[in-house]
């Protein structure tokens, strides 16, 4: 899928005024509706984007209009089983003493103004190993069918149509991501909620690194659409204040996550606030735009490819195989700052790069290797 960027550009602003309770600017005629109702799909931002639409004095055309309005109908509907069904979920489980932790979007939800805005694909729960199998029976006990049982090292996955999905995860982060070492002992870090002692809580400080380590996993696999530097908008106006940064600064630096979160944030601010676009997070900011669209690997992969091709020239599988393996000074900075004060690094971070690939980053690799032969 082709994203002009003018479309971005007014997709942004849409998105900007409803997060600001704005009056949004009225459509630019080189953009089509369509195109933004597409590509407000495809991040799973269409609540948002209709609700700025309904200020506009220019409305779209009455097909378009009617399908806003369906999807916006949808949405609502969609939320409010899902929060019901989450909340019943919580209930029977804590109920016969089991222990545990809502994760993501269902949290995320709460830092929203309107519970609509925050749209999610699936609820997600993380348990304890024993655990695991006395939830399922209570999933299937509640009209759920057990999609994928075992097979997913990290998760199991239960689905009632035509609205839920539910997650539940034995870990916060399969041992395969670089990282996982901050959430392999996620338990004994976690509080009791006041109001039921099963339900268990992070900290604001591991929620908050939790969601980038989420959002980084998903943005260097497949790509990772607008929807979560929204959530990195919310978090920081809600939660900014209240966090110790001391020590979120200093897991950042372990996890050499510095410039990512640097990134994140700068992105939410120059997107939905008030901050300026800088120069280096203009490739991801692309990149994030384009993610919406990637349903999967190879169509990611296919538009890295079409990039180099336009910036670098390069026109083989051969030669873009091994751009990728000896990636620019410029784009490996991003994950290496200390290029930036000492290049002659390079030779010796390009090793660091692929020796973490094949430890962290296998699935990833082989993936990329599989593509490549197609």
């Amino acid at each position: 899928m082709e994203i002009k960027q003018n479309v971005s550009q007014y997709f942004i602003q849409l998105l900007k005024s409803t997060i600001q309770n704005q009056i949004p600017a009225e459509k630019p005629d080189d953009v089509e509706w369509r195109d933004v109702l597409n590509l407000a799909a495809y991040h799973k931002v269409d609540e948002m984007v209709f609700c700025a639409v309904e200020k506009l004095k220019k409305k779209p055309d009455k097909e378009i209009l009617d399908k806003m309005f369906h999807l916006h109908e949808k949405n609502q509907l969609v939320d409010a089983i899902q929060q019901a069904e989450a909340e019943t979920i919580i209930s029977k489980i804590t109920a016969r003493g089991i222990d545990i932790l809502p994760l993501k979007g269902y949290v995320l939800k709460t830092l929203y103004p309107d519970s609509n805005y925050r749209q999610m694909g699936d609820l997600d729960y993380l348990a304890e190993e024993e655990s695991i199998n006395e939830i399922g029976k209570i999933l299937i006990e509640m009209g759920y069918d057990a999609d994928d049982i075992g097979s997913e090292d990290s998760h199991d996955v239960y689905s009632k149509k035509p609205y839920l999905e539910v997650e539940v995860h034995r870990r916060l982060l399969p041992p395969t991501e670089e990282n996982h070492w901050h959430t392999d002992d996620i338990w004994s870090r976690l509080k009791r909620n006041s109001k039921n002692e099963h339900i268990m809580e992070m900290s604001l400080e591991d929620f908050y690194l939790y969601h980038l380590l989420h959002f980084e996993k998903h943005y260097s696999m497949d790509g990772c659409g607008i929807r979560s530097i929204i959530d990195q908008f919310y978090l920081m106006q809600c939660l900014g204040d209240k966090l110790d940064w001391n020590y979120i600064n200093e897991m950042l630096s372990k996890m050499n996550y510095v410039e990512f979160e640097s990134m994140s944030k700068g992105l939410a601010q120059a997107w939905f606030g008030d901050g300026t676009m800088k120069e280096e997070w203009k490739g991801p900011a692309e990149f994030i735009i384009h993610s919406g669209a990637f349903g999967t690997f190879e169509q990611y992969q296919k538009w890295v490819m079409e990039r180099y091709r336009k910036e670098e020239g390069i026109q083989t599988k051969t030669g873009f195989f091994f751009r990728r393996m000896f990636m620019e000074r410029e784009r490996m900075e991003f994950s290496y700052p200390i290029l930036k004060k000492h290049r002659w690094m390079l030779p010796f971070l390009w090793v660091h790069r692929l020796f973490k690939a094949v430890l962290f980053r296998r699935g990833r690799v082989t993936r990329e290797l599989k593509s490549l032969k197609k």
